[in-house]
């Protein structure tokens, strides 16, 4: 009698169990802890960068960043050897005064080049971000340079020639012990490719000469993984791992990008409220107003679109100007906001509020410029080794550039260096302004405040600088350093470097511009020519000072 009734009452307990009455079970953790995978944010620097100009110090963050997260890759990516996975890394965010992270990305490498990924290094101060940029795959050294000169008429000069024709800003190579100013140029547009004038990277140890090189445009670059923000104490660990998932909309990327030119990034989503200016995020086609830096991927769509829509460009500021007007008609911040808002409308509407979209949907839709694929197991094991190679040579870079600080040696050479400089870092240039010009002392930029609301302040009244006009033609100038050889370091190839892409068939990428070569070689020689000039000049004015005829 008592087992029948111990056995009745261990099924009433069981059965009580089972239907959540006697064992309670834990809620769900609330949204704020959990991470947030977001619908505006900085582009991952390897997919596209904005061309900085006026070349500067990078961002400083006050803290050190964690450690970086193990990303869980999904089972599809772009099919294609061109293709390489490029990891995330962390990125700090000014209106959150937090860390968020970048995440990885599929890139479509640029035929001929490898990525060197950038890094954040330690300074007084804080934590100072250090640009990556494309290198040629065959340089086997890295070039750390002076300061080059600061850049002036950089605008085009004029109307281009031809519908066909887009302008390439000058730039300053170092040749022959000096700088000399390669004059910009027009250059044939490619619709399948995308012109990335030559440039500089300010580093720890000194300045690096990115080299212009063709890239895809953005359609065909790969795939883009949306930033996720982690509740601070989430990463407090070591190390933890996390499962991407939803991609950036390629499509919808254009309708609401920025540019950050002292991060050397883009950045998407809601970035409308006047109050951004201040720290430094612009509308992407701002750069053709304060000329400080160049937007290939503005400038490769405009030339596409203007045949059917001339005033596409127009177009673009007018759309920035409605959004930033109303702030109902912004994108979404955060992809549980967008599926939200998306589900409540009407399909016609949908498509510029949909910021991003499950990499599932991506591939099963069939619609992008590349096709996808499983990853196989034994795949997915290099491709964990490789994102542990890649963020071996991050540190591996970060170690011989900021070993070999060149703070004082690689500063502009007629420009005199403080004996006891504030702090250890590389000099930006100088700025060299007209005859009757007034020095004026950069202002601070105050806080921002209620960023993305209606009561946020406008910070954008600065003054402009005052720009020289542009010359019909340009004559070639140099610009003498006094400084040894270049800095050199042996460095091994990158390891996100790609293959050529077998779907272009016997296509080729276009060949590299015939301006750059010729202009350096006759600028080079022009330039020995100045200095010999010179040199006569100063013997005769000796002889003339000692009374010989």
């Amino acid at each position: 009698m008592k087992t029948a009734m111990m056995t009745v009452m261990v099924m009433v307990l069981l059965a009580g169990g089972l239907n959540g009455e006697a064992i309670a079970q834990a809620p769900p953790v609330p949204y704020e802890e959990q991470p947030q995978v977001l619908t505006r944010g900085p582009v991952n620097e390897a997919f596209a960068q904005p061309v900085n100009l006026e070349i500067q110090a990078g961002l400083i963050a006050p803290n050190r960043p964690p450690a970086d997260i193990e990303e869980v890759l999904p089972a599809q990516r772009p099919a294609g050897e061109q293709f390489a996975w490029v990891p995330g890394y962390w990125a700090w965010d000014s209106e959150r005064n937090d860390y968020l992270w970048v995440s990885g990305c599929w890139r479509a490498v640029p035929p001929d080049m490898n990525w060197v990924p950038g890094y954040w290094s330690q300074t007084r101060g804080g934590w100072q971000w250090v640009a990556g940029f494309w290198a040629p795959i065959r340089n086997t050294e890295i070039d750390y340079l002076p300061a080059p000169p600061e850049l002036s008429n950089v605008e085009a000069p004029g109307p281009p020639p031809s519908a066909n024709r887009i302008w390439v800003p000058p730039c300053w190579y170092w040749h022959q012990g000096q700088y000399v100013r390669r004059p910009g140029y027009w250059i044939a547009a490619q619709t399948d490719w995308v012109w990335v004038p030559s440039h500089y990277v300010r580093t720890p140890r000194g300045y690096v000469f990115a080299n212009g090189h063709w890239d895809y445009p953005l359609e065909r670059r790969g795939v883009l993984f949306a930033p996720v923000y982690f509740p601070e104490h989430r990463y407090d660990r070591s190390r933890i791992s996390y499962a991407l998932g939803i991609t950036v909309n390629i499509g919808n990327l254009t309708f609401s990008l920025f540019s950050r030119p002292k991060y050397s990034h883009y950045y998407f989503g809601d970035y409308y409220d006047k109050s951004y200016l201040s720290i430094g995020i612009f509308p992407w086609f701002e750069f053709e107003q304060r000329h400080t830096w160049y937007d290939p991927i503005y400038v490769h769509d405009r030339w596409r679109h203007q045949k059917n829509n001339p005033q596409w460009g127009h177009h673009k500021r007018q759309e920035y100007d409605r959004r930033r007007a109303d702030q109902t008609l912004r994108p979404p911040r955060t992809y549980r906001e967008m599926e939200s808002r998306v589900s409540k409308m009407p399909e016609s509407q949908r498509r510029n509020f949909e910021m991003a979209e499950p990499i599932t949907r991506v591939a099963k839709r069939n619609t992008t410029a590349f096709k996808f694929e499983e990853i196989k197991p034994e795949a997915r094991k290099k491709i964990a080794e490789h994102s542990r190679d890649v963020h071996q040579f991050v540190q591996e870079r970060s170690q011989w550039e900021t070993k070999g600080d060149k703070s004082i040696k690689t500063g502009r050479a007629d420009v005199a260096q403080p004996q006891k400089p504030e702090r250890k870092d590389i000099p930006p240039p100088v700025k060299r302004q007209k005859p009757g010009m007034k020095t004026t002392e950069p202002s601070k930029p105050e806080p921002v405040r209620s960023i993305g609301g209606r009561e946020a302040q406008d910070r954008s009244r600065e003054k402009q600088p005052v720009l020289p006009e542009p010359q019909k033609q340009e004559k070639a100038s140099t610009h003498q350093v006094v400084q040894n050889q270049p800095d050199k370091v042996k460095i091994r190839t990158s390891p996100v470097a790609g293959k050529p892409d077998k779907s272009l068939g016997r296509k080729k990428n276009p060949t590299q511009p015939t301006e750059e070569q010729k202009n350096l070689k006759e600028k080079g020689n022009e330039g020995q020519n100045q200095r010999d000039n010179q040199n006569k000049n100063e013997n005769k004015k000796e002889e003339k000072d000692r009374g010989r005829p």
